[in-house]
């Protein structure tokens, strides 16, 4: 791929994606691997279920920062950009509508808001920076792809908001009980492969869809690992309920087309 075609992003950029690279390393897999060890430090209180499901979205995460920062340049910059700042702007704004479920004489509170308020200010001024730039060569999809990943998009991007808008409908396909807080806060599991589904539906070069097909793989199986793994030890999940197969059928669906 021609460099002129594929301009390199930003060092800010990259090495603030390196930043999150770590971190979402860190919480990810070791919430997922090593819970015990690693939800004591969560800014709030964890129980299984959520410390698991937080870990697989955080190790989802963590593939497309790793590609970002490895490649370091507009492709795929121009998917996990915007898909960073979707994420982090949500999480923002909730953590400031819940903030009293924030104890501020913890370091990991304080470490936590500066965080996700650097992260989706610094996404959002990229954006706005590279907003004249063209996709980097980008292969089309044939109507069949592109109609799988438009409707791919349709359905994430509306249960994603629907959990922020009707948070206690939502949720009650979940497979646990959370409260509105988890339910809008998991929103971004849905909204953010629900962007890049409709930015590669467009076109995309090779190594995006690499990188939405990796995180979509461990956003699809992990959930569904860490909810077998938690629920022999917890026995908390309804297996008759009909919305536990529903979620259960939405991850599995994201996995497959990973």
């Amino acid at each position: 791929m021609p460099t002129e075609a594929n301009p390199k992003i930003s060092s800010l950029l990259r090495f603030l994606t390196f930043v999150e690279v770590v971190v979402l390393f860190i919480t990810g897999f070791g919430l997922f691997f090593a819970p015990k060890l690693v939800a004591p430090l969560w800014p709030w209180e964890l129980l299984p279920f959520n410390a698991r499901f937080l870990g697989a979205v955080y190790a989802a995460s963590c593939v497309a920062a790793v590609m970002q920062t490895a490649y370091a340049r507009w492709s795929p910059a121009r998917l996990v950009t915007p898909m960073i700042f979707i994420f982090t702007a949500i999480i923002m704004v909730l953590s400031f509508v819940y903030i009293g479920q924030f104890d501020f004489q913890r370091w990991e509170v304080w470490t936590w808001f500066f965080l996700y308020i650097i992260l989706p200010i610094n996404a959002a001024y990229h954006l706005w920076l590279y907003r004249n730039l063209p996709p980097a060569n980008p292969t089309q999809p044939s109507i069949s792809t592109r109609n799988i990943l438009l409707t791919e998009a349709v359905i994430l991007g509306l249960y994603g908001i629907a959990l922020i808008l009707i948070p206690s409908i939502a949720k009650t396909i979940w497979s646990w009980e959370i409260d509105n807080f988890h339910a809008q806060l998991y929103s971004v599991t849905f909204l953010t492969p629900a962007l890049g589904a409709y930015v590669l539906a467009k076109g995309g070069t090779k190594i995006e869809w690499q990188t939405l097909g990796l995180a979509q793989i461990i956003l699809g199986l992990f959930p569904i690992i860490g909810v077998i793994i938690v629920d022999a030890s917890v026995k908390r999940v309804f297996w008759s309920a009909v919305g536990t197969w529903v979620w259960f059928a939405l991850f599995a669906a994201m996995m497959v087309l990973g």
